[in-house]
């Protein structure tokens, strides 16, 4: 991460909504420390690049299960 980031602690993901069209924005409902909500909204670039991320890690995750 870069040091200039805007660093946000985020204690719960409450939902995620995405338009109803292929490739549509979404946002990602959370809640960060102290209670504060926070809506954080994704075009559909990055929507697409979370979901490939999220991906990789699960497949990664799948990896190491499978060898313990």
């Amino acid at each position: 991460m870069h040091s200039k980031a805007l660093k946000i602690e985020v204690d719960e993901i409450q939902e995620m909504q995405v338009t109803a069209e292929p490739g549509g924005p979404g946002v990602l409902s959370c809640r960060g420390a102290g209670g504060r909500l926070i809506d954080i909204y994704l075009s559909a670039e990055a929507l697409a690049k979370l979901e490939s991320f999220i991906a990789r890690a699960n497949l990664e995750q799948a990896k190491l299960h499978r060898m313990h």
